[in-house]
């Protein structure tokens, strides 16, 4: 791995194999995650994102499996590690803040009774310690009277309380990398942008590599160092945050970026023409063939693998797009009757 490297996913690949086949949910992806930086991973619902979270720490069920690739943590190879082994890891050295914060957290129990469990089952602290610092923990996301909320069941918690108690949890143990998947879904405006700053602050405090999935292009946009771009199981564009916002070079990428409402636009919202494929049985071309204005022959051969197309940035594209315009520019042009806008 490069020097200041922590996570390092080398052709991942992920597949659930079912009565019509095999679904290839997560399908070659590889990128790194150096210390302290941010990584957002954006796409539609359905490219594989959740699952690829998923799959970094073994949390992959049947008739799920993990079909190759590796997952290198801080020199660690996490795929070859023993259950048991990997139950040391996840929480102390990798941790992921799940989509909804209802559905992980116990109902039975006291948020600080599960705040004090994670800590006394990876370090050998004693229980009044522990406490002490679940305390400092739920102070440091943000929560008011960490005391009064140690006692409350996570019902009794408004949504982004839940959320930040999931993200002290997670961050409980210092993990080298947080993964946050969709960490503000359904949150208000508001509640998003004290959560993301607690987040983006703690992460500064504790050196920690984080991965953040959303379908925010503004999150990503404000948070993120580095951007991969799903589609169909597969990561399309890869590079800095601001180069590829800025000089798109997938025609997904672009069309992900018209589709983002903008004040004062006179062409209102672009949607994208058509759905995320069947990833039953994917096709041998570009997945994205479909619904991509550019497509031309040599889209129906081979599927696309990423190349450089300047510093750090990866396409995915065997029309890419040539000198990587600035976004803004129209570079759609009607094709078989489809335009973005």
């Amino acid at each position: 791995m490069p020097g200041d490297t922590i996570l390092q996913v080398c052709n991942l690949t992920t597949q659930f194999t079912g009565p019509g086949g095999v679904v290839k949910a997560v399908n070659g992806v590889t990128f790194h995650v150096k210390a302290g930086q941010t990584l957002g991973v954006v796409g539609e619902s359905g490219c594989g994102k959740s699952v690829m979270c998923l799959s970094l720490i073994g949390l992959i069920d049947p008739p799920g499996r993990i079909a190759g690739g590796e997952v290198w943590l801080d020199g660690k190879e996490l795929l070859r590690l023993s259950p048991g082994e990997l139950r040391r890891v996840r929480g102390r050295e990798i941790a992921l803040v799940f989509q909804d914060p209802m559905s992980s957290l116990n109902p039975v129990l006291t948020v600080g009774t599960q705040l004090t469990e994670t800590i006394v089952s990876h370090v050998r602290v004693s229980r009044a310690k522990a406490r002490r610092a679940a305390l400092r923990l739920l102070a440091g996301v943000g929560l008011p009277d960490p005391e009064r909320l140690m006692r409350r069941y996570p019902f009794q918690l408004s949504g982004g309380m839940r959320q930040r108690v999931m993200i002290a949890m997670a961050l409980s143990l210092r993990p080298k990398v947080l993964i946050a998947d969709e960490p503000t879904t359904a949150l208000d405006v508001t509640v998003q942008a004290q959560i993301l700053g607690e987040m983006k602050r703690l992460q500064k405090e504790l050196g920690t590599a984080l991965i953040l999935v959303t379908h925010d292009l503004g999150v990503i946009a404000a948070m993120a160092d580095t951007v991969a771009v799903m589609y169909a199981g597969s990561i399309v564009e890869y590079g800095p945050c601001t180069e590829v916002f800025t000089h798109p070079g997938h025609p997904y990428t672009k069309a992900l970026l018209r589709a983002v409402p903008r004040l004062g636009a006179d062409d209102g919202l672009v949607p994208i023409p058509g759905q995320p494929p069947n990833l039953l049985n994917l096709p041998d071309c570009c997945a994205f063939l479909p619904r991509c204005p550019l497509s031309g022959e040599e889209c129906r051969g081979n599927r696309p693998r990423l190349h450089v197309c300047g510093p750090e940035h990866r396409v995915a594209c065997h029309r890419s797009i040539g000198e990587l315009q600035p976004y803004g520019e129209d570079l759609y042009e009607p094709a078989a009757g489809r335009r973005f806008g």
